[in-house]
């Protein structure tokens, strides 16, 4: 059953769980129970357990929701006229990683990989990129020889950056190293 067969007050308290277990994984790390999260979330532990009937699922539930997240992050940016706009977009994912390294790294243990695991949502994620990359290059804020993959090489290696330097639970060294990624995309007059 996805969300749009859901009645109203269940996916009301589907999103509830799965912006408070964001939070509580984020904050507290991968161990707090299911039953917490429940009572956090202010539903009953059944509620949890019926959308997400093992922890990995509601890793991996999380991890699905903030790429749905960040593509309409990039439909409302698309809509703007900024053509630095990638650049938002980019800092944007770049601190998403960083807040759920943890589920990010749940998945990568249990085998689980987001691109084949929810391949719509993230395609649908490197079309908005790819959108407002087009939209940078045409504009002369971002490097020519810079491709949509390679842009979505370079944020997943800023995961992997940020972690690295025991940054991702802090948001302002995270941003920094975001920041410092970001620069070399930049077109700099010579």
């Amino acid at each position: 059953m996805n969300d749009r067969e859901l009645r109203a007050d269940a996916r009301r308290n589907r999103e509830q769980v799965l912006r408070t277990a964001q939070q509580l994984f984020a904050s507290r790390g991968l161990g707090i129970s299911l039953d917490e999260i429940a009572r956090r979330a202010g539903v009953g532990p059944g509620t949890v357990h019926r959308h997400f009937p093992t922890k990995e699922a509601l890793y991996l539930a999380v991890a699905i929701d903030q790429i749905r997240q960040l593509v309409a992050e990039g439909e409302a940016l698309t809509g703007t006229d900024d053509p630095a706009a990638l650049f938002t977009l980019l800092s944007r994912m770049m601190a998403s990683g960083a807040e759920n390294a943890a589920v990010k790294s749940a998945l990568t243990a249990a085998e689980f990989d987001l691109r084949n695991a929810a391949p719509d949502a993230a395609a649908d994620l490197t079309h908005q990129v790819a959108h407002l990359l087009d939209r940078a290059h045409r504009a002369g804020v971002v490097r020519h020889d810079v491709t949509v993959d390679e842009v979505m090489a370079i944020v997943a290696g800023a995961f992997a950056a940020i972690r690295h330097a025991d940054a991702d639970t802090n948001r302002e060294r995270s941003a920094h190293i975001a920041h410092i990624i970001l620069d070399g995309l930049r077109l700099h007059p010579r």
